[in-house]
């Protein structure tokens, strides 16, 4: 399978691949497992709840973007 992206996102996903010492692969693979599935969803919104506590009110993360089902998908 063939997918083709903007040289600029593939730049950006090397780079954050290399620097979470993954492949650009493997992280495609982690998203499409988090889009697709319950459980990843589930997974997703709890990384980004910690993500929430982690920094507080500097956390990246926006809170409305968690959906309370996420949260409790099984």
């Amino acid at each position: 399978m063939t997918f083709s992206l903007p040289v600029d996102l593939l730049r950006q996903a090397k780079i954050y691949a290399a620097e979470h010492d993954t492949t650009v692969n493997a992280l495609v693979r982690t998203i499409l497992q988090e889009r697709l599935t319950a459980e990843g969803r589930a997974r997703a919104a709890a990384l980004r709840v910690l993500e929430i506590a982690e920094h507080g009110p500097d956390s990246p993360v926006d809170p409305g973007s968690i959906r309370r089902e996420e949260l409790y998908e099984r």
